[in-house]
């Protein structure tokens, strides 16, 4: 029961994630292309959602198919690799968040990145450490259910 428990909180995570902030990025002037999230921050509006982005659908389909898992208590297998992704996945999405400044300058000139590490400033969202804990939770519920089967 517990592990079912588990992977439906994993799985309303993901779905959630989905419709929060992943980042808000202050000082643009000009246009900055978040190609890992594939979004834009612009000047009028610093904030991406996970909606502002092409991967949503993709974790919310996710979300729905470990709900559906999870609940039936079926596919053991699938819960864990979709766990596993989820996890990888928030933890890459995270990663990147926390240095988009940096990473999407880096191939600009030192005066270009100089000037970005001046006047930009980044500060996570909710969505992507909770990305992060839907996967986790996914994969904790997938394992434990996995073992109380042995």
């Amino acid at each position: 029961m517990t592990s079912r428990v588990l992977v439906l909180a994993g799985a309303a995570a993901t779905i959630l994630s989905a419709f929060l902030t992943w980042v808000t990025v202050t000082g643009v002037t000009g246009t900055l292309d978040l190609a890992l999230a594939a979004a834009d921050v612009g000047p009028d509006d610093g904030t991406v959602a996970g909606t502002d982005t092409t991967l949503w659908p993709a974790l919310v389909a996710v979300g729905v198919v470990a709900a559906v898992l999870g609940f039936l208590g079926v596919a053991r297998p699938v819960l864990i690799g979709l766990g596993v992704l989820t996890t990888i996945a928030g933890g890459v999405l995270l990663a990147y968040m926390a240095n988009v400044i940096e990473l999407e300058t880096r191939g600009d000139s030192e005066l270009k990145r100089a000037a970005a590490d001046a006047l930009l400033e980044s500060s996570i969202g909710p969505g992507t450490p909770v990305l992060l804990l839907g996967g986790v939770l996914i994969l904790l519920g997938a394992l434990l259910q996995r073992r109380a089967d042995r």
